[in-house]
């Protein structure tokens, strides 16, 4: 139970991201606040973020290297120069986003715009359920955790009050020791 609820709080925090949270609104309004395309949009996101955290669940044989980016996306979570020069870096690929097409392949392609801000916890939800004994269910748990959010800041977003910074720190350290105590019990 604490792996699937790990991993929808990973997909809520992954709305919450810098670099995500503020365009959110700007990407839904930009459908013209048509209900058909506002869906379209929606539904394309959160194809596309099931194919990127679906996966790698589905290839089998990455525990050790799921062991090794839980460790890595932990420290990238509690180090604000790495999130700083790593989103720094990502931030070029923003280019794609000018493009007009429908709004079902706006919201696909915007899963993998979003990718760069979304890695450290879409690899932590995907390590978590690589090692877990029902990989398909965390995996579903962290698109859940996603499209949530979404929905939530979408319609609410005016009245929320967050502080990103806190929110991923205190997610790093949830992360490192769960990391520690998985790792502790598969290597014994």
């Amino acid at each position: 139970m604490f792996e699937e609820l790990l991993a929808f709080f990973l997909g809520v925090v992954s709305v919450l991201s810098p670099c995500v949270l503020p365009v959110l609104p700007i990407v839904f309004a930009g459908s013209g606040l048509k209900i058909k395309d506002s869906i379209a949009l929606f539904s394309g996101l959160i194809l596309s973020i099931s194919l990127l955290s679906l996966t790698p669940v589905l290839i089998a044989g990455f525990r050790s290297l799921a062991f090794v980016l839980l460790i890595f996306f932990s420290i990238y979570l509690l180090s604000d120069r790495l999130e700083l020069e790593f989103s720094r870096r990502i931030s070029k690929l923003n280019r794609l986003a000018r493009l007009r097409l429908p709004s079902f392949l706006i919201g696909f392609f915007l899963g993998f715009l979003w990718l760069p801000c979304i890695v450290p916890f879409l690899g932590i939800a995907v390590s978590e359920a690589i090692l877990s004994e029902k990989p398909l269910l965390v995996s579903i748990c962290y698109v859940l955790g996603l499209a949530t959010a979404v929905i939530v800041i979408l319609l609410f977003g005016k009245n929320l009050k967050i502080s990103f910074e806190r929110v991923r720190k205190v997610l790093g350290v949830a992360v490192l020791t769960s990391t520690l105590y998985l790792m502790s019990l598969y290597f014994g």
